[in-house]
C-alpha cells in the first residue's frame, strides 16, 4: 500500500533528530516582552497533535515590578482549542481587530484558536501610553503602562488597543475603582501611573479534529502491518 519511502519520511517526520530535546514552557526570570514562554512544539507533526502544550490557568497579566513574563499560545494544527477569560468591564469594548472593529460587547471571552489559520493568544507584557491628568487636561500628559493582550482567531488578529483607550479617557488622583491609575496605598504602580497587579484566569478544553483521529489511526495501523511484514 505505501512504499518504503513513505515509512522512512514517516519516521523521520515524528522524530527528524533524535538527538533534538524538545524544551518545555519555564519560568525564568529574564523572561522579556520579545523573549516570551512560547508553546511551539519542535516534535513532528503527529505528535504535536496528542501531546498537550503548556496550558496555564492563571497567569500574572499585569506586573509592577521586575521583568515581565510574557505568555504566548500558537495553537497546533489539527487540535480545536478552546479558551475562556473575562477581563475588566472597563477595558473589553477596547479589544479590536486592525480596522478597530471591536471583537465583542461584554468582558467575558470565549476563543476558539485553530493552526489552520494561525491562532494564537498572548499576553503579560506592559505597553505605556501617553494620557492626559483629568485636572489638568490641557498642561499635564503622563505615561501609564498597561497590561498586554493580543491573539488571533480564525485568522483575524485582534488586541487591547490602549491608544485608542488612551483617547477617551483620562487619569485622575483619586479615582482608584477600575484598578489603574496613580499609586496608592497598598496598590503600587509600575513608574507615575499604570495598571495595579492584577491575574488572569484561564480555562482550556482540547479536541482533536476527528479527521486527524482517522488519519493518525489509519497510519498507526499500516504501520502495524508494515512490521508484521517484515518479521
Amino acid at each position: 500500500m505505501f512504499g518504503n519511502n513513505f515509512w522512512t519520511n514517516l519516521k523521520l517526520g515524528i522524530n527528524s533528530n533524535p538527538n533534538k530535546v524538545s524544551h518545555r514552557a519555564e519560568f525564568r526570570s529574564e523572561l522579556l516582552e520579545n523573549n516570551p514562554v512560547d508553546t511551539t512544539e519542535t516534535d513532528g507533526f503527529f505528535p504535536k497533535i496528542f501531546k498537550k502544550p503548556f496550558m496555564p490557568t492563571k497567569w500574572k497579566w499585569f506586573r509592577t515590578s521586575g521583568v515581565p513574563k510574557v505568555y504566548r499560545f500558537n495553537a497546533p494544527r489539527g487540535v480545536i482549542t478552546k479558551l475562556n477569560f473575562k477581563l475588566p468591564k472597563q477595558f473589553a469594548p477596547f479589544v479590536v481587530d486592525n480596522q478597530g472593529n471591536p471583537y465583542q460587547d461584554g468582558n467575558n471571552f470565549d476563543l476558539s484558536l485553530e493552526g489552520d489559520t494561525g491562532d494564537y493568544f498572548t499576553i503579560g507584557g506592559r505597553q505605556s501610553v501617553i494620557m492626559r491628568d483629568a485636572d489638568n487636561p490641557l498642561s499635564k500628559s503622563v505615561s501609564v503602562s498597561f497590561p498586554t493582550l493580543a491573539f488571533r482567531e480564525n485568522g483575524v488578529n485582534y488586541s487591547l488597543n490602549w491608544n485608542r483607550f488612551a483617547q477617551v479617557r483620562r487619569v485622575a488622583k483619586g479615582a482608584f475603582d477600575e484598578d489603574w491609575g496613580y499609586a496608592r496605598e497598598g496598590n503600587p504602580t509600575f513608574g507615575v501611573a499604570s495598571s495595579y497587579d492584577r491575574d488572569i484566569s484561564l480555562t482550556w478544553n482540547r479536541s482533536i479534529k476527528w479527521w486527524w483521529l482517522l488519519i493518525g489511526g489509519g497510519l498507526l495501523l499500516g504501520l502495524l502491518s508494515k512490521m508484521k511484514d517484515t518479521r
